[in-house]
């Protein structure tokens, strides 16, 4: 694990579980902007009621 990994991995806990204010504190940025550009992870599961829309607004046809 590299510094970077941590720094991102702490920054997305306080954004998940508190607030964006004091990832940016603890990270020592004068900008919340930067700690959501750079270090806050972008989750990579969908919303399952858009995917289930999506799931039906596009389902193929299966014959």
């Amino acid at each position: 694990m590299t510094r970077h990994m941590f720094r991102r991995t702490v920054a997305t806990e306080f954004n998940d579980n508190a607030s964006i204010e004091p990832a940016t504190a603890l990270l020592g940025h004068t900008d919340t902007r930067v700690t959501v550009m750079h270090y806050i992870q972008r989750s990579e599961l969908a919303n399952p009621a858009s995917a289930a829309l999506l799931d039906r607004a596009f389902k193929r046809d299966e014959d």
